[in-house]
């Protein structure tokens, strides 16, 4: 079994998740990367992405992260996110109504629209869409 290692996933608001894991994949604001065990201590910025964790059982969880911080130490992993959902929590109905109103947002600019907001909220709702596909599909 390869080494192991404290995990500790949580938005502003609640904890999302403790275990103890294999590895991670994180999306950083510089682009992809990984955590194994005994990665050297660091600080990352987290930003609107997939966070894939492969558990202690070998088990691949998936959640769906909107900005924040992890951090590397030496006794773990800790994510704070601004906001985090696990695939098995996302409302696929609210993630589509929610992918549908950016998409107009943009569709019908006018100069009251804030572009940028519109296609950040586009991008969340689209991740978490993605993260619930990946659920289903048993990934």
């Amino acid at each position: 079994m390869p080494p192991l290692y404290d995990l500790k996933i949580a938005a502003l608001d609640r904890s999302i998740s403790e275990c103890r894991a294999q590895s991670l994949i994180a999306c950083g604001s510089e682009g992809r990367f990984g955590v194994l065990a005994r990665h050297a201590p660091m600080v990352a910025e987290l930003a609107t992405g997939e966070l894939q964790v492969v558990e202690e059982t070998g088990q691949r969880t998936f959640f769906a992260v909107s900005g924040g911080v992890l951090e590397v130490t030496w006794g773990g992993v800790v994510i704070l996110a601004d906001a985090a959902e696990a695939a098995e929590e996302i409302d696929v109905g609210r993630a589509r109504g929610a992918q549908a109103r950016a998409e107009q947002r943009l569709r019908n600019r006018r100069g009251d629209v804030d572009a940028a907001r519109a296609e950040a909220a586009l991008r969340r709702a689209l991740i978490r869409l993605r993260v619930a596909e990946k659920r289903r599909q048993g990934q």
